[in-house]
């Protein structure tokens, strides 16, 4: 037994290193897992859970030596833990220490991040946006020339200018249409210089945008009565009762 824990002894160095590199609100302890009752047989400085040597196990830790878990793993990182009489919430991590595959020990590394958690709390509150769209609904940009270098920048992020279709440069024009940017002096000749077109063409991509968009919309408001005519009436009903 005495060369048992004389090797649970060596981890001492270590468990001051963990301690000691996580700061202050760390601690580190070792457990001798031959008696449950008093298994603490080594703990760093900083005691943030008040414990001391001859303390006993934890009911998790108890829990994970019956359930096995040093049988596949040699250790458990980063569960949460909890310090009730001092409403502290802790980052917990236990290495298994074997001899010749045999669990003899744990060594428990507790570190206090209750400010942390409570810091991320306060910023999501802050934050107070609608994360259900992965798209931002607005982007903020510093003048219309910014804007219209970023939406052509977007476009052409895989091919050059001259490789782009008049399909694609027209839908270019549509979506700049689509932020006003034309309302801007000094638009168009800009976006005939970055797109390699005449002015005359943007002009006349931005006519048929329009004209495209005007079918569309006037498509939409009378396609309800067509639809009304087709399916609800008898053929030649709505003519008879407009008589």
């Amino acid at each position: 037994m005495n060369s048992c824990r004389d090797k649970l002894l060596s981890y001492v160095p270590i468990a001051n290193f963990i301690a000691d590199m996580n700061g202050q609100r760390a601690e580190a302890l070792i457990h001798d897992i031959s008696d449950y009752d008093h298994s603490i047989i080594y703990i760093t400085p900083n005691r943030i859970t008040g414990r001391k040597v001859g303390g006993s196990l934890t009911g998790y830790a108890i829990r994970i030596i019956n359930e096995k878990a040093f049988e596949n793993s040699d250790y458990i990182v980063n569960y949460l833990g909890r310090l009730d009489h001092d409403n502290l919430i802790l980052r917990s991590s236990t290495y298994f220490i074997k001899d010749s595959g045999r669990l003899i020990g744990l060594m428990c590394v507790n570190v206090d991040i209750t400010e942390q958690v409570r810091a991320v709390k306060i910023i999501e509150e802050s934050m107070n946006v609608d994360q259900a769209g992965s798209n931002p609904n607005e982007t903020f940009v510093m003048s219309t020339d910014e804007l219209i270098r970023k939406i052509i920048d977007k476009r052409t992020l895989y091919r050059e200018i001259e490789e782009l279709s008049a399909v694609d440069k027209r839908s270019i024009v549509a979506e700049l249409l689509s932020y006003d940017a034309f309302m801007v002096k000094g638009t168009m000749p800009l976006v005939a210089s970055l797109l390699n077109v005449s002015s005359q063409t943007v002009y006349r991509y931005i006519n048929e945008v329009k004209k495209s968009r005007k079918n569309r919309n006037a498509k939409i408001q009378t396609e309800p009565e067509a639809v009304w005519q087709s399916k609800s009436c008898p053929k030649g009903y709505l003519q008879k009762s407009r008589r």
